[in-house]
């Protein structure tokens, strides 16, 4: 079998030879470490399309929404704030008005 490329074809009795090469050099632990490496370096490229680049997408559509949420969310406590003071303030108006009498000696 042969690869055929633009500039060289490399059979694979080439590849075999290169590969015992290495091996007598380097030791056989690197070399399995090397194809280890070049076999998830190519894993990584083939799933980064299918499955980094989706996954990636849906989690910033999810964070663009809690981004939203968040931004109604802070909207609705502070119109509950507003509410809060109202009633607060409608609370002391009603105890001075039933603590005036007490005050003047009057009885209800």
């Amino acid at each position: 079998m042969a690869v055929r490329n633009e500039r060289w074809i490399v059979s694979s009795v080439d590849v075999y030879e290169a590969f015992l090469r290495v091996a007598d050099r380097f030791g056989v632990a690197c070399v399995v470490l090397a194809v280890v490496l070049y076999f998830g370096r190519e894993a990584a490229i083939t799933l980064h399309g299918s499955v980094v680049e989706p996954v990636v997408e849906s989690h910033v559509r999810f964070l663009e929404s809690t981004q939203e949420t968040l931004k109604e969310i802070g909207k609705t406590q502070e119109r509950q704030a507003e509410t809060l003071q109202e009633l607060a303030t409608g609370q002391r108006e009603i105890q001075q008005a039933l603590a005036r009498p007490a005050a003047i000696g009057g009885t209800n």
